[in-house]
């Protein structure tokens, strides 16, 4: 170990988040979230964040690495959306939600197969085109 090393696979972190997420709740444990300017770093809320009686610092710990249950609409995002079938390994893309410019965390976006959105992470599991399910979402590790 080095003697500047802060953590050695930074594969759980915390992380600052915004109060507004949830109408004001905060990330909920198994919210997906991106933190930074597109591409970013995606991620999964470990833990919730809710004020005030919450974590008192405003961080939460996030997941960087592995795989999550998502619900993941096989579209292209756009308005009106058009169904997209979804095959191991394709691309999610999270789409709508906001950018918190005060933290970097984006929130409350939908997943889909639309490549208009910001890269999150790829399927694991098959959606037939213009259905919803809830499938195994593998978090992108690279932009």
């Amino acid at each position: 170990m080095a003697v500047n090393d802060a953590l050695i696979r930074a594969e759980f972190v915390t992380m600052a988040v915004p109060i507004a997420a949830n109408n004001g709740v905060g990330p909920i444990t198994g919210d997906p979230l991106m933190f930074g300017a597109a591409p970013g770093l995606a991620a999964v809320a470990e833990n919730s964040y809710t004020p005030p009686t919450g974590i008192p610092t405003g961080f939460i710990g996030i997941s960087l690495i592995g795989a999550s249950f998502f619900s993941v609409a096989a579209t292209d995002g756009a308005s009106p959306p058009t169904g997209v079938a979804i095959h191991p390994g394709d691309k999610i893309y999270a789409s709508g939600g906001t950018l918190d410019v005060t933290t970097g965390c984006y929130y409350g976006f939908g997943l889909n197969a639309g490549s208009g959105g910001r890269y999150y992470g790829n399927a694991l599991d098959a959606i037939p085109a213009g259905q919803t399910a809830t499938i195994r979402v593998r978090r992108k590790v690279t932009g």
